[in-house]
């Protein structure tokens, strides 16, 4: 494939020095460094690229001991318009300027203690205790730099001293700093000879080998002020209107699988003349009464139906209220005092015995809503995150958007536990059949209905996608109203979303429990797979940077359940901020918008792909409605013609043919435009193996960027037929999980039949195994690895095919177009 044009030729030369100017400064070969990065300020200046070169720089310069230029670019630092660059600045010049000596008073004797030969006075240097911070007890300056370190350098006083831990671009600020933990904290506390820190931690992440997670354990208002009132009419409607949605989508794939199976019945009653394949009558008739009837259905007993499905795969119970109240004596106090206030019944409580931590709510009526928790999340969060999180449940039942997200759970598990239990039960029928024709004759069948179910649930989905985001916003805002605690409901979500990646982890595979229930989950599966596991290596305000500054983010969830978590916590921190108590994270005044650009977009720029990523990340979608101006152009070409005596072209107008042919030509258009940006050339020795943290850092990515990666790990995801398209496909790296994306180069019938094409190594068949992963990184809403190819250690290799089936996709759509216009108006 033919290596794309980069878009941004400039920001990827901008990077390149950054990134060697930062390994420059960790080998402390600083001239080296200074001449890099400040040759990135000088083209990057204004960009996170060259914020970062900026603190890389004011490290080179103090250990160089040239302060003049450090404390200079601090101060051009703290002028900056994000809070977060802001904070630091000002923190790292609290430490490089030198303060002045305060003079003896003329009737007292002078001080013992003379200032050192630098002229630098240590703060607080005539008490013997430090005085108290917010975060905790602040360290005594060290003698000789008269630098106030951010960490002791032998011992912690306080674990919940807070620090400035920045992250690639912009830092965040603090965060909590547990016991004996080593993690670097920025450069302003590193030119001291004594001190234990590297001048190149700047601009870096936190090092996820020393990095440790503390929670600051911020406080709650004791009297919060009442929020405006939410406008649940306009919500309710939408909500049912998503319902709606969802019956015409399953009455149109109803109404496909059948016409489809009677033709296919035809097909082969024609070839056969078997009376056993004759086409079923029945499935002629109009699906909509039996639709109507099934969702009525569900919706009436989706309490016990969900009970039911529950207790045959996970073992739910009844939870008591004893042990509610031994676990949290708050949340059981939440439930009484709120349900009265509603005048609505107390739900019931049922327990799941997993460990995972999670709970979400279901029912029909709020006379017989549920309310489900994991013993995990009892045993995992404290009294007050479990008080916050059944909060967020009730908010759930009197919003009433519990009800159509239970009846959604219904109709999108019947699809799921098909392909689920195909896929167990032909394991189950092929170890007890000796005739190998049999064998694979079950296998072909099992993984045709599997395949195709697992695709039915994802399409189910896509109507409830709006409301399930939408209605995580109102609990989140109710939770933190009922207890005045969105500190504590913010520790309960990070807690949950590790939580999540660690049970990953442990059962080395998605459970299809996690997977099936994504929906009314506090926090969403694909989230937290990276995210819960990253936050153990890195502060989570830096590794949430991109959720609340990419510009382009709110596009980039339009196919995810759940909006992203650091929004979330933004708003959590807004509220906390509202009723004037510290925040858990400094998320509030996180992703600070960007000056307007000046100047209007050219049509040059817009044809070249400057500062039109988002366009071309959408390129493929935004062809359809742009194909609709080349049928206005032939449409008026045919009207035209049709006035004068040049009959040929008058066929033109009003041609519906055209119209459909186009929508599919455009599409093909919009793919082929963005295929080269998508799937550059992968150069071994140009990959790049970043780690979790630092992919999670840069708020500017987007998955067009798709930088060329190789990273290794051990392979996690479900085994056999139920993993065959990769559908679980999960890298276990050193500093957290990453989600795999495979496409067979012989697309869905080699990953399903690959004997067809001896081609014998699927993903799924190195699951367990240490390998190395090549590919496209995509930082979008999740993280995720287009796969190139996946090699073990032992040698076998798994290819994949995405930009070999993208190429086939868009000329398919072109040759369907073609065909749709050469056929004409029926």
């Amino acid at each position: 494939m033919a290596p794309p044009t980069n878009p941004n030729p400039a920001d990827s030369s901008a990077k390149q020095a950054l990134e060697a100017g930062l390994a420059a400064l960790k080998q402390q070969d600083y001239p080296t460094a200074i001449a890099l990065l400040e040759s990135v300020t000088q083209t990057a200046a204004n960009q996170s690229s060259g914020i970062r070169a900026q603190m890389g720089l004011v490290a080179a310069y103090k250990a160089t001991g040239n302060l003049k230029k450090a404390i200079a670019l601090c101060s051009s630092l703290a002028k900056s318009p994000n809070s977060q660059v802001k904070t630091w600045a000002d923190r790292a010049l609290t430490e490089l300027a030198p303060p002045r000596p305060p003079k003896p008073p003329e009737n007292k004797p002078k001080s013992a203690e003379t200032p050192p030969e630098t002229g630098f006075v240590a703060f607080d240097a005539g008490t013997k205790s430090p005085k108290k911070s917010i975060g905790g007890d602040r360290p005594i300056a060290d003698k000789k730099t008269g630098f106030l370190p951010l960490e002791p350098a032998v011992e912690p006083v306080n674990a919940k001293s807070q620090h400035i831990s920045p992250p690639p671009p912009p830092p965040t600020s603090q965060t909590s700093e547990p016991e004996n933990s080593t993690e670097t904290a920025p450069d302003t506390e590193i030119s001291g000879e004594n001190s234990s820190a590297s001048p190149t931690d700047i601009p870096g992440v936190a090092s996820p080998d020393t990095y440790q997670l503390t929670w600051r354990e911020a406080g709650r208002a004791k009297s919060p002020r009442p929020l405006k009132r939410l406008k649940l009419l306009e919500f309710r409607l939408q909500a049912v209107a998503s319902a709606i949605a969802l019956f015409f989508l399953a009455r149109f794939v109803l109404q496909f699988l059948l016409t489809n199976t009677n033709s296919l019945l035809v097909q082969l009653y024609i070839f056969t003349r078997l009376p056993i394949f004759a086409p079923i009558q029945l499935f002629y008739r109009d699906p909509t009464p039996f639709v109507q009837m099934v969702f009525g259905l569900l919706l009436a007993s989706s309490p016990w139906l969900i009970d039911a499905l529950l207790k045959l795969f996970c073992g739910i119970e009844t939870l008591r209220g004893s042990v509610l109240s031994k676990h949290s004596k708050e949340a059981s106090r939440v439930m009484r005092s709120f349900c009265t206030k509603q005048n609505m019944p107390v739900p019931v409580l049922k327990l799941l015995p997993l460990n995972v931590p999670v709970a979400f709510s279901y029912g029909g009526l709020p006379r017989f809503a549920r309310i489900a928790v994991s013993r995990g999340l009892l045993e995992q969060l404290t009294d007050d995150e479990i008080a916050t999180i059944f909060a967020r449940e009730l908010g759930h039942i009197s919003h009433w958007d519990f009800a159509p997200m239970s009846l959604a759970l219904l109709v999108i598990q019947i699809p799921y536990l098909i392909y689920w239990q195909v896929a167990q039960w032909q394991e189950r029928l092929c170890d007890l059949m000796t005739i190998e024709f049999l064998r694979s004759a079950v296998k072909f069948v099992a993984a045709a209905i599997s395949a195709i179910s697992y695709g039915i649930y994802k399409l189910l989905r896509w109507p409830m996608l709006w409301l399930s985001r939408r209605r995580v916003y109102f609990s989140d805002r109710t939770a933190a109203e009922i207890t005045g605690n969105p500190n504590g409901l913010t520790r309960a979500l990070g807690k949950m979303a590790i939580g999540i990646a660690d049970n990953i982890q442990q059962q080395k595979q998605t459970s299809f429990f996690l997977e099936s229930f994504d929906l009314l989950l506090p926090v969403g599966v694909g989230q937290a797979v990276s995210l819960g596991s990253a936050a153990l290596h890195a502060p989570l305000e830096q590794i949430l940077l991109w959720d609340v500054s990419n510009r382009e983010r709110n596009w980039l969830t339009v196919n995810r359940a759940h909006p992203l978590l650091g929004e979330r916590l933004k708003l959590l921190a807004l509220y906390a901020q509202f009723w004037q108590v510290e925040t858990e994270l400094d998320l509030a005044n996180a992703g600070v918008p960007e000056p307007p650009r000046k100047g209007k977009l050219s049509f040059k720029s817009i044809l070249e792909f400057k500062d039109s990523k988002l366009f071309l990340q959408g390129a493929p979608f935004f062809g359809i409605p742009m194909s609709l101006a080349i049928v206005g152009v032939l449409w008026l070409i045919g009207g035209i013609f049709s006035r004068t005596s040049i009959w040929q072209l008058d066929w033109l107008w009003g041609d519906r043919s055209i119209l459909w042919g186009c929508l599919p030509i455009g599409f093909s258009i919009g793919t082929l435009m963005r295929i080269n940006y998508f799937f550059p050339d992968i150069i071994p020795r140009e990959t790049a193996s970043p780690s979790l943290p630092e992919i999670l850092s840069n708020p500017d990515s987007l998955p067009l960027d798709a930088e060329p990666v190789r990273l290794e790990g051990q392979l996690l995801g479900r085994s056999g037929m139920s993993n065959w398209l990769g559908q679980d496909l999960i890298l276990q790296t050193a500093t957290g999980l990453v989600r795999l994306h495979y496409v067979s180069r012989f697309g869905y019938i080699g990953s399903l039949w690959p004997f067809l094409f001896k081609e014998t190594t699927r993903p799924s068949d190195l699951i367990g195994t240490s390998v190395v992963a090549t590919g496209w990184l995509r930082r979008g809403a999740t993280v995720a690895i287009d796969l190139e190819s996946l090699r073990s250690q032992g040698g076998r290799v798994s290819d994949s095919g995405h930009p070999i089936w993208s190429a086939i996709l868009a000329f398919a759509a072109a040759f369907w177009g073609a065909y749709i216009i050469i056929q004409g108006p029926r």
